[in-house]
């Protein structure tokens, strides 16, 4: 059942590993009676109906649910890598002037400039996320952009800041958004079109949740002129 469809449809991911025989591996098996032979299996089983138009949608669960696996069986879209060699300001579209790529970032929390103008490699893992994030919608040419693990090396803050500008920027731009997260908090302001539910085995094109109030925040880390600027040293 590759690929997604507008009306009711069943979709099946089953995960499959071999357990190690190795003395350790044995022991631990055996502490909750399970056959080492026999492989460790996860099956999902997921029915959804999408709705004709939607921008953002959210697959969240626990690390091993099978969200990652589910993505790719529903939308086969196929992701920009940056290059953690090159400065992230020297990695988007040729055509897009400064004032986008500024905005692009900005957007994702990431307001540093000397950020920017150094190899992605040097930045912190949580820097990296965010840069990571303009680049891949900035290079999405496909119906449907897939952000995986998705807020996950981020502090909280951070990832309510990203998955509201997220969602403003998908519905601005009439793109496709999907991500994966293994933290539920963001789906307020995510404010997904649908949500599937990977611990639950459930989908579900209405939602409530609630909206932590952070002030101001969202449009102080979009900030990237004036008193910004002028506090930073390089």
């Amino acid at each position: 059942n590759k690929g997604i469809g507008m009306g009711r449809e069943t979709h099946i991911v089953k995960l499959e590993s071999i357990a190690s025989e190795s003395f350790h591996a044995i022991k631990a098996a055996q502490s909750v009676d399970l056959n080492i032979k026999e492989k460790l299996t996860h099956e999902l089983k997921i029915e959804t109906e999408f709705k004709n138009e939607w921008s953002v949608g959210a697959i969240v669960g626990n690390s091993g649910s099978g969200k990652s696996t589910l993505a790719e069986k529903l939308f086969n879209a196929v992701s920009f890598t940056p290059d953690l060699s090159k400065a992230i300001i020297d990695q988007f579209p040729e055509q897009w002037d400064y004032e986008a790529r500024a905005n692009a970032l900005c957007g994702m929390g990431l307001s540093s400039v000397p950020c920017w103008i150094r190899p992605m490699k040097t930045l912190s893992t949580g820097q990296q996320a965010r840069a990571s994030a303009a680049l891949k919608l900035a290079h999405a040419n496909e119906n449907i952009v897939v952000l995986d693990e998705w807020t996950s090396t981020v502090d909280r803050n951070i990832a309510m800041i990203m998955s509201e500008r997220l969602s403003k920027f998908a519905r601005n731009n009439k793109k496709r958004v999907v991500v994966c997260a293994c933290h539920f908090d963001i789906l307020a302001w995510l404010n997904p079109d649908w949500v599937i539910d990977c611990n639950s085995q459930s989908f579900s094109n209405e939602h409530n949740y609630e909206k932590k109030n952070f002030n101001s925040m969202c449009e102080n880390a979009a900030a990237h002129r004036g008193t910004c600027l002028a506090s930073i040293t390089i």
